[in-house]
C-alpha cells in the first residue's frame, strides 16, 4: 500500500479542522513539510525486502504532495550484528533479498546526507500462516452486480493481525482489432507478426493501494472466513478474458494494526474533524541526531506468504466489458486509398485496421483508427508475463 498517499487526508482534516467554511492559507513551516515518510516490510523469508522513502513536499500541489528520497543509504541490521544493505532500486525504492534468521531481531537504519540517521524500534519477526483459499464472488444476485475477491486464514497465537497487499495482472483488448501495420521501409500496408507485433492483446499489471486489515481474534477459531480485499465494478476489464492476483499476506504487531486502523478511518472518513489526526499515529521510525526532524511509518518484519490463483471470464457469469478509456473509439469512415496510405498511416497516429477489397478483387484501400483505439501497448504489455498460465 502507498502509506503516502493515505497520509494526504491527514493534512485536509487538518486544513479543514482550522478552517471550516472559510478560505485558509496555512502558514506552515518548512520542517512540518519535511517529514520522513518510511513504508515497508523486512522479509526473512527468502522473498524481496522493499523500503519506500518519501517526504512531504507542499500541500498547494493537488497532484504530488509528497517527493521521493533517492539519495538515502539504507540498511537492514540484525541484534546479533550482521549488516544488509538495501540498495536504490528506482526513484524512493530500496530493495534485496535475503534469507534472514527469523530468531534474530532486527531494525532499519536510513542515513540521509543532510539529516543524519533514522532507525527503526527493534523488530520481532513473525512467521505468516499460509493463505487457504483466494476465491470470487458477487457482492449480490444481481447479474449486473460487481464481483468481491476475498481471501481465508487461520491465525494463531503469535499472529492475529494481518495485512494484504496484492498485484493482479489481466488479459485486455483496445476497442479496435488489427492485425495491420504501416511498413516505413516497404512504404505500405503490411501484416504484423504476431510472434512480437501484436498490438491487439495485451497484459496490464496494478497493485494495490488501498488498507487491507484484519484481526483473527474477533472471530471463532481465528478463522478469517472470506475477507474481501478488493471489488471490481461490474464491467471492469480485468475480467475481458483471464485474470490473475498474486496476495501477499503478512502478519503484523498489534501496535502495527492500530497504525493501519488509525490510517484506514481516516481516509474512509476525510474531512470529518473528529478523525484522528496525524499527532495520534504511532511510529516505530525515530531521528537519532539532534535536529527536529520527524518521520512517520511502521515498519515490520517476518516471513509473509503469498498466493497466485487464476479466473477465467466464465467464473464470473454474465459480464459486459466497458472502459471509458476506449470511449468513442471506432473506425474511421473514410476509406484510405493505397496511394494515400504513406501520407495517412506513416506518422503512427492512424493505424490501418482493415482492408478493403477493390470491385473486381485486390486492395482498394484501408480503413484505420487512432492509435488510442488499436494499439494496446498504450496501457500495458504485449510480451506474456513468465509466470501467466493460459
Amino acid at each position: 500500500m502507498k502509506i503516502n498517499q493515505l497520509l494526504y487526508p491527514f493534512i485536509i482534516s487538518m486544513l479543514l479542522l482550522v478552517s471550516c467554511r472559510e478560505p485558509y492559507d496555512p502558514e506552515i513551516n518548512q520542517e512540518d513539510l519535511g517529514i520522513l515518510v518510511v513504508e515497508g516490510h523486512i522479509e526473512t523469508g527468502g522473498k524481496a525486502t522493499m523500503i519506500q522513502l518519501s517526504t512531504t513536499g507542499s500541500l498547494n500541489d493537488q497532484r504530488s504532495p509528497f517527493m521521493a528520497i533517492s539519495n538515502a543509504v539504507v540498511t537492514i541490521e540484525s541484534q546479533s550484528g550482521a549488516t544488509y544493505p538495501l540498495p536504490a532500486i528506482a526513484d524512493g525504492q530500496y530493495s534485496a533479498t535475503y534469507t534472514l534468521p527469523n530468531d534474530d531481531l532486527y531494525r532499519l537504519n536510513i542515513e540521509i546526507s543532510d539529516q543524519g540517521l533514522y532507525q527503526s524500534e527493534w523488530l520481532t519477526p513473525l512467521i505468516t500462516p499460509t493463505i487457504e483459499d483466494i476465491g470470487v464472488k458477487r457482492k449480490d444476485e444481481n447479474e449486473r452486480a460487481d464481483v468481491e475477491l476475498y481471501v481465508s486464514t487461520h491465525g494463531e497465537e503469535d499472529t492475529r493481525f494481518f495485512t494484504w497487499q496484492y498485484e493482479e495482472t489481466w488479459i485486455f483488448n483496445p476497442a479496435l482489432l488489427t492485425f495491420l501495420k504501416f511498413d516505413p521501409e516497404l512504404d505500405s500496408v503490411v501484416y504484423r507478426d504476431l510472434r512480437t507485433e501484436r498490438i491487439d492483446r495485451c497484459w496490464r499489471t496494478e497493485v494495490s493501494n488501498t488498507i487491507n486489515i484484519a484481526s483473527s481474534a474477533q472471530y471463532q477459531d481465528d478463522y478469517i472466513y472470506e475477507k474481501v480485499i478488493q471489488t471490481m465494478p461490474f464491467g471492469s476489464e480485468k475480467f475481458t478474458q483471464r485474470y490473475s492476483i498474486l496476495v501477499h499476506q503478512t502478519a503484523i504487531p498489534k501496535e502495527a494494526f492500530t497504525f493501519y486502523e488509525t490510517l484506514e478511518k481516516n481516509t474512509n472518513d476525510m474531512g470529518d474533524i473528529f478523525s484522528p489526526l496525524p499527532s495520534n499515529l504511532n511510529t516505530n521510525i525515530h531521528f537519532q541526531g539532534n535536529g527536529d526532524y520527524k518521520a512517520i511509518g511502521m515498519v515490520t518484519a517476518g516471513a509473509s506468504a503469498s498466493k497466485r490463483v487464476f479466473f477465467d471470464r466464465l467464473d464470473i457469469g454474465h459480464w459486459i466489458v466497458s472502459n471509458p478509456f476506449y470511449a468513442g473509439c471506432a473506425l474511421n469512415y473514410d476509406t484510405v486509398s493505397v496511394a494515400e496510405a504513406p501520407q495517412i498511416f506513416s506518422s503512427g497516429r492512424e493505424i490501418p485496421v482493415v482492408i478493403i477489397e477493390g470491385a473486381v478483387g485486390g486492395v482498394a484501400g484501408y480503413r484505420g483508427g487512432s492509435r488510442r483505439c488499436t494499439d494496446c501497448t498504450l496501457r500495458g504489455s504485449n510480451t506474456q508475463p513468465d509466470f501467466w498460465e493460459n
